[in-house]
């Protein structure tokens, strides 16, 4: 089954159902995006803005996607909503789903947005065409994953309320134990930088210039602990995680790239092409959809698409 990813970034939909036996194609402005495919065999990557083009012509069975999240990021505490240049991209997701009309769409963004009047236009739009929409809000740990990211989804079944029906009894029933750091990424614990792929950090010389801030639970100012999933991060290279072995006699330094990635689900076979710069790579991997959770929800759609 084909599966057009909107805004795919690195590929954090696209990973995993590319691992769960799914044809993809990735769409994203980020020149990178291609290389990064390529080099994990992923699928098809397509460069463009979407906030001028469509891609109308690759008759998906699946759309999925997230468009930026900035205009409902509670961290952004300058444009906001409608105002923010970002906004229209949502819309656009959802007019690539009226125009196609595929059996399955999944969309993905911070959990404020679920309120956004947009949004609640489209779900309405979208239902008067025929979809059965599952709106809910997923936190990536309750699943399985090592990092206890909550986001807001929409899945919508086009004129088949039963495969909705069925598809949210079967998500229910996948929660699972979440994986720890320690279960992620203790293998590289003791792995020089740049041992393996993506192991490197920022070489930071003020950390301990900002320890009180550790101690204010304030999103970004995390010490991780080995025995539980890692809370939700942004761009380490502006918010410091700090190794769960800092106070401990381990690193005395964030996470490295490719532990971030491990947190999220990415595994050891990813690897970033050589050339691009740390934040951006850290970047990436913030924006990103658990590879963990794409990967559940792909078996799940298998077993209600081809049923």
């Amino acid at each position: 089954m084909k599966v057009l990813d909107l805004f795919c970034g690195m590929g954090g939909f696209s990973y995993g159902l590319s691992k769960a036996g799914y044809e993809i194609t990735g769409v994203d402005i980020n020149k990178w995006v291609e290389k990064i495919f390529e080099k994990n065999c992923i699928g098809k990557a397509i460069i463009k803005d979407l906030k001028n083009d469509f891609i109308f012509d690759e008759n998906p069975d699946i759309i999925v996607g997230g468009s930026p999240c900035k205009p409902w990021s509670t961290l952004n505490l300058k444009k906001r909503g409608s105002s923010h240049e970002d906004f229209v991209l949502m819309e656009k997701y959802f007019l690539h789903v009226l125009e196609i009309k595929p059996a399955v769409f999944v969309f993905e963004n911070v959990v404020p947005v679920g309120k956004d009047k947009t949004l609640r236009k489209f779900i309405r739009k979208l239902r008067a065409h025929g979809y059965s929409i599952y709106e809910t809000k997923i936190k990536y740990s309750d699943f399985g994953a090592a990092i206890a990211r909550e986001r807001y989804f929409a899945f919508g079944f086009y004129k088949d309320k039963s495969a909705r029906k069925q598809f949210e009894k079967l998500l229910i029933g996948s929660k699972n134990s979440p994986k720890t750091v320690k279960h992620v990424i203790e293998k590289y614990r003791n792995k020089e930088e740049k041992e393996v792929p993506d192991h490197e950090w920022p070489n930071l010389k003020t950390i301990d210039k900002y320890l009180d801030k550790y101690e204010t639970g304030k999103f970004g100012w995390y010490i991780l602990d080995w025995n539980k999933p890692s809370p939700s991060f942004g761009n380490i290279m502006k918010t410091y995680i700090l190794h769960p072995g800092f106070n401990n006699g381990g690193p005395k330094r964030t996470i490295s790239i490719r532990e971030a990635e491990a947190i999220f689900g990415f595994k050891d076979d990813f690897a970033f092409p050589e050339g691009m710069g740390k934040g951006m790579r850290y970047q990436m991997i913030a924006d990103a959809v658990s590879p963990d959770f794409s990967y559940l929800i792909g078996g799940l759609l298998k077993t209600i698409l081809l049923r």
